[in-house]
């Protein structure tokens, strides 16, 4: 018994990273687009899909969910700053906003809302309205 101790020790090596490289394969050609451009290079640490909703976590960073139409809901940091050039990007409305007013607060989550995006910095929170293009400051932190 002793003697095939060695040879499960390795199928079970080989199950454990079989099982997490296919999480990236699980997840939608659409997504791991939008995390290749924000998150070059990361690793995916979990991936789930649940009411036409997917929800993916990336390995030491963000937590990302995903509507039915590939498109981003919600984004949250977890403690580290989303990329700014997703603002760029995705947001070239709020990205100038930012930049003429020199906001250089670090983004730490967004929420993609069907009339708005709500989006969470260090410094403060900021509301876009997608029908208006209308920007506010809902709080300011001092």
């Amino acid at each position: 018994m002793l003697r095939h101790r060695p040879i499960i020790t390795i199928l079970g090596l080989f199950i454990l990273m079989a099982c997490s490289s296919t999480v990236w394969d699980d997840v939608p050609t659409p997504i791991k687009e939008f995390i290749s451009s924000y998150w070059p290079g990361a690793s995916v640490s979990t991936y789930d899909e649940r009411n036409d909703h997917y929800y993916v976590t990336i390995k030491n960073g963000a937590s990302l969910a995903f509507d039915s139409g590939y498109q981003w809901t919600s984004i949250n940091g977890n403690g580290v700053p989303v990329p700014s050039i997703l603002i760029f990007n995705e947001m070239p409305r709020v990205y100038q906003y930012l930049e003429a007013r020199e906001l250089t607060s670090d983004l730490m989550s967004a929420e993609n809302n069907p009339r708005s995006i709500i989006l969470t910095f260090t410094d403060f929170i900021l509301e876009y309205n997608k029908e208006t293009s209308e920007i506010k400051m809902i709080t300011q932190k001092e």
